[in-house]
């Protein structure tokens, strides 16, 4: 039966995603809804970069209030290697209160950090820290260049104003300033008259590698603008104009998107579309509050690939989904139920995991196999039992039978069942069961579908684990009845107990229905 509902669940399920394929497809397929989604996944990364990064610097003021806070070495230190050292976009932070500097630098796997306190001397030692544990340290002049620079001039001069620097064109020599893929933001305020100031560096690599949804378009464009107008190109690295001059020569779609973005820039946020050279480019755009340090943002996506890149491959995985699921669900109707049932595995787990069950379906307990405990005697009997419930296992759909166990869980062991052989071992014990069992089922059945296995447990107690597999052919045992004859009789498995169907023509059904199949 559970074969039959599994495969009935895999082929409706199958069914369903082929319709949805379909009319998914005649809903979603329209460039404007695609556009949407690409742009309302755009929006939720890069606003929570935005918002990380305003987090970062009230985290800062907060712990720097005090004048001597920047003077607890240890408590700096901890600070910021912990406060940022899992933050990818962030390659520097410098900070800056009065004579005080300190610097952070992300170098592969570790974090590189310094402190100077010196007015006329700029050697630091630097200290190179890994998974937050000293690594090495080395003397090296502090990069005073930054105190030179027009935008450090800039941050002391718009105070409690998030600033944003999209390139250098600074003359000092300055190695960090020339690195393209770094693109920059600064604060300042200032408490009792002291002035601090915040300088971050980000990587541009590494926040586009946040923008998952977009790889698959060739040529998206991130348009950034912040507070003093200048504009730059976060896709690519590349400064469209400064204080909005645009060459329009060398970026002439960039021209045109920022030329149709002028009739909407009143507008907080908002989706608009424009033709460009025979090509629909759709854009979306937000505006930021002041306190940013950013004017807006816009994202450009050419509509020819909006309709390549997105719906076509969702519904093309939704389609071949779906067959694999029919075809999953129509190869298990044709198995024979006997291949999909837990029981048929070669293994047999320990007696402590078996122990967690009660008797069921797959599951039986004998104490013992010769012994009559009741009359204190051997009692040969007892082994038809024990072929009967191999029996009703194989019958049905497999199962384990532990036999040195009685119904209550307790642990008997087998040392009286080997006590009535000649070699009470449990090699002699298995032969003889083995034998029996071979006369009663035939060898080819015991063979393929029985695996008898020995465990030893509490205080030399030897338990013997019967794994029967659900048989490909009828099992009848032989017995003799009150007149010595022979008699075939037929079992299956009933819930947690093993039952003889008694009736020819039940008996003929059940073959029809369970091996016929």
């Amino acid at each position: 039966m559970r074969k039959y509902i599994f495969a009935s669940v895999l082929i409706t399920l199958g069914i369903i995603l082929l319709l949805f394929s379909f009319l998914g497809n005649n809903k979603d397929g329209y460039v404007e809804n695609i556009f949407s989604k690409e742009s309302k996944t755009f929006d939720d990364t890069f606003t929570g970069f935005i918002n990380k990064f305003e987090n970062n610097i009230t985290t800062i003021k907060s712990n720097f209030t005090e004048p001597n806070k920047i003077k607890d070495s240890l408590f700096t230190r901890n600070f910021f290697l912990n406060t940022f050292k899992d933050d990818q976009h962030i390659v520097s932070v410098s900070f800056f209160q009065n004579n005080y500097k300190i610097g952070i630098k992300k170098e592969k796997n570790s974090m590189v950090y310094a402190i100077d306190s010196t007015k006329v001397l700029d050697i630091v030692r630097w200290k190179r820290f890994e998974d937050g544990k000293y690594v090495s340290s080395w003397d090296e002049s502090f990069e005073n260049t930054i105190n030179n620079t027009q935008q450090y001039k800039d941050l002391l001069k718009k105070k409690d104003e998030i600033q944003w620097f999209f390139y250098k064109n600074d003359t000092l020599n300055n190695d960090s300033f020339k690195n393209k893929d770094l693109f920059y933001a600064g604060y300042s305020y200032q408490i009792d008259t002291i002035n601090r100031v915040l300088l971050f560096s980000f990587s541009r690599s590494a926040l586009n590698n946040d923008f998952k949804n977009l790889s698959k378009y060739n040529d998206f464009k991130i348009i950034i603008k912040n507070n003093n107008g200048d504009i730059w190109d976060l896709s690519s690295v590349k400064p469209i104009s400064k204080k909005q001059n645009i060459d329009i020569k060398t970026d002439s779609l960039s021209f045109n998107i920022l030329n149709h973005f002028k009739r909407f820039d009143e507008k907080e946020t908002g989706i608009f579309k424009f033709k460009y050279k025979n090509e629909s480019f759709w854009n979306s755009f937000k505006s930021f509050s002041d306190y940013s340090g950013l004017n807006n943002y816009i994202l450009t996506i050419p509509g020819s690939q909006l309709s390549t890149n997105s719906n076509k491959n969702q519904t093309l995985i939704l389609r071949w989904l779906s067959i694999i699921l029919l075809v999953s669900g129509f190869i298990l109707l044709l198995v024979k139920k006997r291949k999909f049932y837990l029981p048929n595995n070669i293994n047999i787990p320990p007696i402590k995991d078996l122990l967690k069950n009660d008797e069921n379906r797959y599951l039986e307990f004998k104490s013992s196999s010769r012994w009559d405990y009741r009359q204190e005697k051997f009692n040969p009997e007892l082994e038809n039992v024990i072929y009967k419930t191999i029996a009703a296992f194989g019958n049905t759909d497999g199962g384990i039978l532990l036999i040195g166990i009685d119904d209550d869980k307790i642990i008997l062991g087998l040392e009286k069942d080997f006590n009535t052989f000649k070699k009470a071992t449990p090699d002699y014990y298995e032969i003889h069961l083995r034998n029996n069992l071979h006369n009663q089922m035939g060898v080819k059945n015991v063979s393929k579908n029985i695996r008898i296995q020995f465990e030893e447990i509490e205080l030399n107690k030897i338990i013997c684990k019967i794994k029967i597999l659900a048989a490909n052919e009828p099992i009848f045992i032989k017995t003799k009845n009150k007149n010595g004859q022979t008699e075939e009789k037929f079992f299956v498995r009933s819930g947690n107990s093993s039952q003889e169907i008694k009736s020819a023509i039940e008996i003929n059904d059940y073959i029809n229905s369970r091996f016929n199949k």
